[in-house]
């Protein structure tokens, strides 16, 4: 319909689906800064037969955005009482215009052909929306990475240790294959069977830089003098910037395998695919 977007929100984002023109005026309403959130992706959950003829046309006629849920965005958003789902976590509406503006009330979904009653395209656009909010974590922690002094990749290279040898050539394996995946749009199975065991590497590299910040901080608490405590802190500052740095790492490994891992899913199992997010979420 004219003047209708619909809100699907999984409490990390919003994603407002409709016309452009009407999704533009929402989101500037609201103040809100957004990103494209890749509908036609969607297409590979279709169902078969006439389901499947019906949701390409639904995902045909509308667009996407993306809008990151911090405290004032969720708040922009509240007064629209969207209904939350027990089994999936989401929370979705309706939201309708009058005359090209956007109201402040929600009418629920009632006709077939729109993606919040078609479970399969719910899943999958709630699939893309934790992807991408992974990304942006992602994003955030290039940005920490950049401000210490050190690149994270010069400071594993300057580690001669077996374990962070490991993690250097899986990061290597990770960033080919997210290239791969922005180049094709799907992760494929040869592109999933060069990282599907990298997890093991991230958490073993993981475990092993907690270790060694426990170990500093184990001794600087043996010391009973101010100044031996000093001495110790002045030069332990520099070895757990380093540490940081490195578990600052396994967090973005682990945000880029479980992006390529729904997508995976995704194009192999996309009736999984809800399952599969709402698994990753509590493993995050």
């Amino acid at each position: 319909m004219d003047n209708e977007i619909q809100l699907i929100s999984d409490g990390d984002g919003l994603a407002v689906i409709g016309d452009a023109p009407d999704i533009e005026r929402f989101l500037v309403s609201e103040r809100l800064p957004s990103k494209d959130l890749g509908l036609q992706r969607l297409k590979s959950v279709a169902a078969t037969g006439a389901v499947a003829a019906q949701a390409g046309s639904e995902i045909a006629a509308n667009s996407g955005r993306w809008v990151k849920l911090t405290q004032e965005s969720a708040q922009a958003i509240q007064k629209y009482g969207l209904r939350e789902s027990s089994k999936s976590g989401l929370s979705t509406g309706v939201v309708k215009g009058n005359k090209g503006q956007i109201r402040g009330f929600v009418e629920f979904a009632k006709a077939p052909g729109s993606l919040l009653t078609n479970p399969a395209m719910l899943a999958g656009a709630a699939g893309i929306m934790a992807q991408i909010a992974m990304q942006q974590t992602m994003d955030e922690i290039t940005d920490y990475l950049a401000t210490i002094d050190e690149k994270v990749d010069d400071v594993l290279r300057a580690q001669k240790d077996a374990v962070l040898a490991r993690m250097i050539g899986v990061g290597l394996v990770i960033e080919e294959s997210m290239t791969i995946r922005e180049k094709r749009g799907r992760v494929d199975e040869v592109t999933w069977s060069k990282v599907q065991t990298a997890p093991a590497t991230i958490a073993e590299t993981q475990a092993y830089a907690l270790r060694q910040l426990d170990a500093l901080a184990e001794k600087m608490e043996r010391k009973t003098k101010i100044g031996d405590l000093a001495t110790t802190a002045k030069e332990a500052e520099s070895a757990v910037r380093e540490w940081l740095a490195v578990l600052a790492r396994c967090f973005q490994l682990q945000d880029a395998i479980a992006v390529l891992e729904l997508d995976r899913v995704l194009d192999a199992s996309p009736k999984e695919l809800d399952g599969h997010r709402l698994g990753l979420i509590r493993q995050l």
